[in-house]
């Protein structure tokens, strides 16, 4: 287990700067996200009181008198963060295989006495853990901010980790079909290109779905069901009618999938002669 132990340290000791930037810029975003929900709390309550505001609470998507964290998730669909996140996820799939043969490194690698399996696996335990890392630091850092801003019920933190991994459940098939064509190649530009068009097509589609306008389409569904997205919901995620289990269940099994057909594909795969 010696030779993994070592290729997981090596891994995060890489990755250090985009896991701290990544974890950084996701703690502050949680943070300035609930002072936005704290003034938006306000407004709603204040409306709420006029008897003007149940359209515009059903327009965020939010029951009528909704609690003070389902107000701060539906500002976690924000784009930045699915961006952030999605962008470490991929990165870090492509670059696992492909992008150390374009380098040379695979082979300096590969020259230890280091099974392929145990190579791919130490790249898969350190990009998990990163991304539970950033998806708690969103976490945390919204957690931190309710000592600092008035809200009607300040949630716990235990709860705010339910749509945070989510979130980090979410990027994960991105990162297994990034490391399964990664798996496949020999450099990363073609693995990084494939993994993003996915990625932003499942994006548009999810998009597109919620446009009032295409309510209608018969084509609607069909879009909704081929968007990884659709399987991100943070206000689902601490409500009631929340289908969470299920959510995060495709989620982790399609990442799972991918992953398991990209330690196929490297241990059958022919290596070029300087990895």
């Amino acid at each position: 287990m010696k030779p993994f132990w070592t290729l997981v340290r090596k891994n995060f000791h890489d990755v250090r700067w985009s896991l701290f930037l990544s974890s950084a810029a996701l703690f502050g975003l949680g943070w300035l996200l609930v002072h936005v929900a704290s003034l938006q709390e306000t407004r709603i309550r204040q409306a709420l009181t006029d008897g003007k505001g149940f359209n515009w609470v059903r327009q965020m998507g939010l029951d009528a008198d909704p609690p003070s964290i389902e107000i701060m998730m539906a500002f976690w669909n924000h784009p930045f963060i699915i961006l952030l996140v999605s962008i470490w996820a991929i990165g870090r799939g492509t670059n696992a295989v492909g992008a150390e043969i374009e380098r040379g490194t695979l082979d300096m690698v590969m020259s230890r006495p280091v099974s392929r399996s145990t190579y791919l696996a130490a790249q898969v335990l350190t990009s998990t853990l990163g991304l539970l890392t950033i998806a708690a630091a969103l976490a945390a850092g919204a957690y931190a901010a309710t000592f600092y801003n008035i809200l009607k019920s300040p949630p716990p933190f235990w709860l705010l980790m339910r749509p945070a991994f989510n979130l980090a459940a979410l990027a994960f098939p991105m990162y297994g079909y990034g490391l399964f064509f990664s798996s496949l190649d020999i450099v990363r530009w073609r693995p990084l290109m494939i993994a993003s068009v996915l990625t932003l097509a499942g994006f548009i589609a999810r998009v597109i779905a919620v446009i009032p306008v295409f309510k209608e389409s018969v084509w609607r569904p069909w879009a909704e069901r081929a968007s990884l997205f659709t399987l991100y919901n943070p206000v689902d995620a601490v409500s009631e009618r929340s289908h969470y289990d299920y959510d995060v269940a495709v989620l982790l099994g399609v990442g799972s999938a991918f992953i398991a057909l990209a330690f196929l594909a490297f241990s059958a795969r022919d290596l070029p002669a300087n990895a």
